[in-house]
């Protein structure tokens, strides 16, 4: 039986290859290597890449144990008048097998799901008692 190992922001980047060799790419996204800086903290790689510390652990922890449903609320998007259709799109795409996305809007997205719909994305939408929507895609069998 294999003992997990928990990433902190003290651990070395070569510490969290070695015990998770998947992140590797994580690393790569960002330009930190296991060369030079793989003997540095996570801390003092995502402050040298200009990396906040909390994207790279949650992006770490993501690979190696990615949530059943991703959720990405677009309200403070839409409220400062900004389109959130990117980081609806972006998140789609980092998808895992067997994930799930949920969009939380106050309103339908009705546009979307044919946005997504032509991504293989099918969908089940939830108006809460306060208005606001959940709307759930993901590919193959729906949510159980």
């Amino acid at each position: 039986m294999s003992v997990l190992k928990t990433i902190t922001p003290d651990s070395t980047v070569n510490e969290v290859v070695e015990w998770y060799p998947e992140t590797l790419p994580v690393f790569g996204r960002y330009g930190i290597d296991t060369c030079c800086g793989g003997l540095k903290s996570l801390r003092e790689v995502s402050d040298a890449h200009q990396v906040p510390l909390d994207r790279l652990l949650g992006e770490l922890h993501g690979v190696i144990a990615p949530a059943a449903e991703v959720i990405l609320d677009v309200r403070p998007d839409l409220a400062a008048g900004r389109d959130p259709l990117e980081r609806i799109l972006a998140a789609a795409d980092r998808l895992g097998p067997g994930q799930r996305l949920v969009v939380v809007v106050h309103f339908e997205p009705v546009p979307l799901y044919s946005v997504l719909g032509q991504r293989g994305f099918q969908h089940i939408s939830e108006r809460g008692s306060d208005g606001t929507w959940r709307v759930t895609f993901f590919r193959g069998q729906p949510p159980g």
